[in-house]
């Protein structure tokens, strides 16, 4: 599935390149913004992060618990829905596509853009 337009355009990134970006939960306690940051790849239209663990990593527990993120760029910010990865060749994938040895054992995490409408300057 090749990559959005409006990705392409706004963000300027090549499918399966890596990037740092910030990543914005909704705390699953407090219920206030929490903003990361972290590594991500990106691959057809989609962002990917991953996690040694789930539990003791707030990031990862908050997404879980509410979905709705949004994702920080070079000043664009783009609203996403985020899930755990569950096919196990897409997660292999996406680890070996890092940028920084495997680790084949991490968990990983689909950030996916809503829509056009999501993406914003800060």
């Amino acid at each position: 599935m090749p990559a959005p337009p409006y990705i392409r355009v706004v963000m300027n990134l090549k499918n399966e390149s890596s990037m740092v970006a910030d990543l914005t939960t909704i705390g699953r306690k407090t219920g206030r913004p929490r903003t990361v940051e972290l590594r991500f790849v990106y691959r057809n239209g989609c962002f990917f992060a991953s996690s040694s663990r789930v539990q003791g990593k707030h990031w990862c527990q908050n997404m879980l618990k509410n979905p709705a993120v949004e994702l920080t760029f070079r000043g664009d910010k783009l609203s996403c829905t985020a899930k755990q990865v569950t096919d196990e060749n897409l997660r292999r994938q996406i680890l070996s596509l890092r940028g920084s040895p495997a680790q084949m054992d991490r968990v990983v995490f689909e950030i996916k853009p809503q829509s056009y409408e999501g993406v914003r300057r800060s």
